[in-house]
Parts: C-alpha cells; structure tokens; sequence
C-alpha cells in the first residue's frame, strides 16, 4: 500500500471539514502510545476491529475539531511490530493480525495500523488490564469500541455454527458417496485404526508423519506422496490404549517456537500464525488440538517444521506474505 491510500482518509471538503468520520471501520487517534496498549484501552480497539469486519486506525489527527496535525513525537516511528504483536497476544487470544505503515501528507508524518477481520472470531480477553476483563469480548459499532452486544454475539456464534455445519456436511456426502460400510475413522494423533471387534491398528508414529492424503486417481509412483495401502483383511491385531495427554504431549505455541528458536526477543510467538498458514499445517488434524480458544501443536508438528529448517528471516518473510493475503 502506499500514501494515498491513507490520504483518503484524511481529505477535507472546501470547508476544511474531515470527509471521513470515524465508523464501525475507522478511527482516529492523535499520537501513538504505547501505554494505551499496555493499559488495554488501545488494544480493545484492535480486538472490536478484529471481531468485527475489521479497520484502520489513522494516528495523527487532533480531536474538536477534528483536523490533521501529524504525529509530535516519534512513539510511532519507533514502534516494533514484534512488541506490539507481543502486547496483543498476552491480553487476547486466538492472535490479531495487524499492519503497521507510515505516511506523509502536506509535510506532516502519520502512521496507520491495518487490523484484519479475524478467521478465528471471537477473539476474547485473556487478561484482566484495567477496565477490560478475563472473558470480555469487544465489537467494533459505529464510531467506538464496547463490550459486544447480544445480537452481534449472536451472530458470531451462528457463523462459526455454520462454519461447522458446512464440514459435517462435506464428511456425510463423502460417506454417503462411498458407503458407510466401506468407511473407517484413522486417528492421526495416536496412528490408530479401528477395526471391527474392538480391534485397533497402529501405524509407526515414523512412518505417522510422512503421510499425506492423495486424491483419488492420482496413486501413480512418480508423485512421490507417502502413502499407506491397505490390501485384504487386517488379522490379530491387538487392541492398544497409548498414554496421552495434552500437556505431556503437546506443545503450546510459545513451547513450539521455543523449540524451533522462533521466538521474539520478549518471548512472543507471534510468528507461529504465519508459519501454520504457510504449511497448511491448519487442514491436517495430526498436526494439533484444541481446548477451549488454545490449539496445543503435536510431536508430529514439531518434527515437521524442524525439517524445514525455517530460520527468523524466513519466518518474517511468511508473515508478510500472510498479511499481504488477508488485505
């Protein structure tokens, strides 16, 4: 993006009065500061943003009157997307996507803030900072940032009903297409099959994380795509109950980086998001769980983005090519 796409936002009629107003998808502010963040008042902003359809914030505009005055310090220019990103996460979750960009207009500096509309709504309050509460849920209305109303969580609820209801229906059409007699469940977490007679089948966790589904009519050699074909009746197999838990073995994502030394200097895995966008690592489920708003990332994830040797700079890169995707 460039200056005048933000300009726009700033213009005024013959009479000096702003075009713009702040909506459900703008606001202004006068200066950056990143106190606003810490003490929450600012980042409920972001979240409102993120839980609605998402908006910009312009920084550099005076209020009563409204008029542009460019930024009057450098709190702004010195702002690091890997602190604010860190700010955000620590006081919501699932994670805010945001933009940071600086322009000039009429030998004045603004700077602008892109939040993005969230894939994973609602994005809800993990930290009780001020006013903003453990459990608090912000929406973004016409001109202000509040706790949301019953109709639009309503309406967020119905969304991700429906977001549910649209796989389940894949699954049955699937089964109904193939036969229900003919289908089986494959648990990509544990490596089991069940079988008929209480009998359950275990793949190597080694040869677990190789595996790749392939489309029907493509199970040609030269693909390369590690597979498992299953041939005639599968006999005496015993059945097995592994030891598993979600905090022996899963990681957090914090845990994750850590391992893969992606984590921010103060600690944040803000990266993470990018990463599993990149990989596609969101569309296989052996790849992690999910309690309650927290997705815990398997051994199999973390073998698998070890060998990708993904460094810092590369994984700066896919968070830019993410956010570029969801402008």
């Amino acid at each position: 993006m460039d200056s005048s796409d933000f300009i726009k936002y700033i213009e005024c009629d013959a009479n000096g009065r702003f075009i713009k107003r702040e909506s459900k998808h703008l606001e202004f502010k006068e200066n950056f500061n990143i106190g606003a963040i810490i003490q929450g008042e600012l980042s409920k902003t972001f979240a409102a943003f993120a839980n609605a359809a998402g908006g910009v914030i312009i920084f550099g505009v005076k209020d009563k009157p409204r008029r542009a005055v460019g930024l009057s310090n450098n709190n702004f220019e010195e702002l690091k997307e890997e602190k604010l990103a860190e700010h955000l996460n620590n006081q919501f979750s699932p994670e805010i996507l945001f933009e940071i960009y600086s322009f000039s207009h009429q030998n004045m500096n603004f700077g602008a803030i892109i939040i993005s509309k969230s894939e994973s709504k609602p994005i809800i309050c993990i930290k009780e900072v001020k006013k903003n509460k453990e459990g608090d849920i912000f929406y973004r209305y016409f001109g202000r940032s509040e706790k949301i109303k019953h109709a639009e969580l309503l309406a967020i609820l119905d969304e991700i009903k429906q977001l549910e209801q649209k796989k389940w229906m894949e699954h049955i059409q699937n089964i109904a297409r193939i036969g229900p007699q003919n289908i089986t469940l494959m648990d990509m977490y544990r490596g089991e099959i069940p079988l008929p007679n209480n009998k359950t089948m275990l793949i190597d966790s080694k040869l677990l994380k190789d595996i790749k589904f392939i489309n029907s009519g493509h199970f040609v050699e030269k693909d390369g795509s590690p597979a498992i074909m299953l041939v005639g009746k599968v006999q005496g197999v015993e059945t097995a109950i592994p030891n598993f838990s979600l905090e022996e073995d899963f990681y957090t994502a914090t845990e994750l980086c850590e391992h893969l030394n992606l984590l921010s200097p103060k600690g944040s895995p803000y990266l993470l998001t990018a990463i599993i966008w990149k990989f596609e690592l969101q569309k296989n489920n052996r790849f992690f769980q999910t309690k309650g708003s927290q997705k815990f990332y398997s051994k199999t994830c973390l073998e698998f983005l070890k060998e990708k040797n993904i460094t810092l700079d590369d994984a700066m890169d896919m968070r830019k090519e993410y956010q570029d995707r969801q402008r």
